[in-house]
């Protein structure tokens, strides 16, 4: 049976707060206008009624007055409330650990008073033991934040706007680590696991991500028109398919032959339902083992190569880029189109601009071509 108890304030408004018969916990709920909107907010997690009444009223006595009492912490759980709904579970907890960054930073402060400068300063200190990459994640998700809240009238400027996040001029970008097909080849041939064989193989060649290909069951595979069905994600932390990144990512993809046939070879040896998953059968393999044998094995093949011949470690992720850049350096063979950016992005489940921002990068061989393309037409620009 589930309590509730109501109460009204001086401010105004009906409010609840309720027992939880499953976490045997309190929490309050109800709804607040801003503008013409109804909004719904609801707080979880108190052990106490008079903690969920107590946290309630906090609450509602800033709404009725951001400008003055609402902190941090309150205006992220307003917006969390809001797009709870509106984004997938995995992305939501990714979300909300990037916010607790800023909870225990500048939680209890009053979101008015929050200055450029405070969150200049926190990312700051951020940047001294974390990678850009990551900091720039966490100032992305505020930078959301503070647009919802001066949108809706909780702030009147956003802080964000005047803060200037700029990578350390003295770093390089890293380079993005990718195989060519000479040294996957040289990777794929030495790997004698039959499962990881068609799982490495088909990171290279059909570009998939990792949790896609995880998420992979016998029956999104068509043999008969050689075609991989994209329509799930694995996710680990949750231990279930989830909803593909994005829309492009829903898609039917082409596989070569050669690939098609190791498939094939694969289930004739396997007496399973075609709703079991390819990598793994009842759940797929975990991420970490799936790196760990990567790692294992170029490890194990670099022991027995020269200096001069070893194939540089990366990450399953980087299976993709090392996809991508073997399809861009083939667009044009021989003086031959075969096949388009377009294309390339379709098949990568990406958007068009993604793939020419973070895929288009140059094959050495392709900026020996450049050169000698210029040194060969040098006389018709003179």
């Amino acid at each position: 049976m589930a309590y509730f108890y109501f109460y009204t304030l001086a401010i105004g408004g009906k409010m609840a707060v309720k027992r939880d018969n499953n976490t045997n916990k309190w929490y309050y709920y109800g709804s607040y206008k801003v503008g013409n909107k109804t909004k719904q907010y609801k707080k979880r997690g108190f052990d106490r009624k008079q903690d969920a009444i107590k946290a309630e009223i906090q609450f509602k006595e800033s709404l009725m007055n951001p400008g003055s009492t609402m902190t941090l912490s309150t205006m992220i759980d307003i917006y969390q409330e809001y797009s709870e709904k509106r984004i997938k579970e995995s992305t939501y907890n990714n979300h909300r650990v990037e916010f607790n960054v800023w909870r225990n930073a500048l939680g209890d402060k009053a979101l008015r008073d929050i200055t450029s400068e405070d969150i200049q300063d926190v990312l700051e200190r951020l940047l001294t033991d974390k990678k850009y990459s990551t900091v720039n994640e966490y100032y992305m998700r505020l930078c959301v934040l503070m647009r919802y809240a001066t949108k809706h009238e909780y702030i009147t400027t956003n802080p964000c706007n005047k803060v200037d996040l700029k990578k350390d001029p003295n770093l390089h970008k890293e380079e993005m680590v990718f195989w060519t097909e000479e040294q996957f080849t040289k990777f794929i041939n030495n790997v004698d696991s039959t499962i990881f064989h068609l799982l490495f193989s088909n990171q290279f060649y059909m570009g998939t991500r990792i949790g896609e290909a995880l998420a992979l069951q016998w029956k999104d595979l068509d043999f008969e028109n050689n075609t991989i069905t994209i329509n799930k994600t694995w996710n680990d932390k949750l231990r279930k398919c989830t909803t593909p990144k994005t829309p492009n990512s829903y898609r039917q993809i082409s596989m070569p032959q050669f690939l098609t046939n190791e498939y094939k070879a694969l289930k004739s040896r396997l007496d399973v339902p075609d709703d079991s998953y390819i990598f793994g059968i009842d759940m797929p393999f975990s991420r970490s083992k799936v790196t760990k044998q990567l790692q294992n094995n170029v490890n194990a093949l670099n022991k027995r190569l020269k200096d001069e011949d070893k194939i540089p470690m990366l990450r399953m992720h980087d299976l993709r880029h090392s996809s991508a850049s073997y399809m861009i350096n083939n667009m044009v063979t021989g003086g031959k189109v075969n096949f388009s950016v377009y294309d390339i992005a379709k098949r990568l489940g990406d958007e068009l601009d993604t793939v020419l921002q973070v895929y288009a990068h140059w094959l050495p061989q392709a900026d020996k071509d450049i050169v000698n393309f210029m040194d060969k037409n040098k006389n018709t620009w003179m």
